[in-house]
């Protein structure tokens, strides 16, 4: 099945896309007034560190929708940390796995959204949209999109634990890694 494009991805009507920022705001009217803040859950393959990693991915997963009802959760639409998140996740109705044309998410949950026309395109606008980002591991694509969302004053939430970007690595934001005050 094709996805069709979301009103922030425009290239197949005038073959332009629109700028990270303007797709992200978008994508947040498309969402709905009903969700004052966006989750964005950021991470690569899973750690190599005996599950544990996952563990706690899953339970965070099953416990946030309840513990944060105003919320809305995205993915990048990735294997290992964001599929485990959405796999495990206890509402549904509020994921939304943001993905480029021509790829789709493969979790069998929540609704894939093209959000953009490549990978790329896709990293720059998911920097934007969220208000919060909670990392997991990762190498420099979570960098770069932590890096983004934090640049623009959103909260970062790194698993130190982790390893990778999450704890440091891959010029991921160094105040973020800081405990808050």
């Amino acid at each position: 099945d094709v996805l069709p494009a979301s009103p922030c991805s425009s290239p197949r009507t005038t073959g332009k896309m629109a700028s990270p920022q303007e797709a992200a705001r978008e994508l947040r009217a498309k969402f709905g007034s009903q969700h004052d803040i966006c989750v964005c859950i950021v991470g690569g393959g899973l750690p190599d560190d005996s599950g544990a990693t996952a563990q706690i991915l899953q339970i965070f997963a099953a416990q946030v929708a309840e513990a944060v009802p105003q919320a809305m959760f995205l993915t990048g639409g990735l294997d290992g940390v964001q599929k485990t998140f959405a796999q495990s996740f206890g509402d549904p109705s509020r994921l939304k796995n943001l993905v480029h044309e021509g790829h789709e998410s493969g979790y069998g949950v929540g609704e894939d959204v093209v959000a953009a026309a490549n990978l790329e395109q896709r990293k720059a606008v998911y920097g934007e949209v969220g208000d919060v980002y909670v990392t997991f591991g990762g190498g420099g694509g979570v960098a770069q999109e932590a890096g983004a969302g934090f640049k623009r004053g959103a909260t970062v939430i790194p698993l130190r634990r982790s390893g990778g970007a999450s704890n440091g690595m891959f010029n991921f934001p160094a105040d973020a890694l800081l405990r808050p005050t």
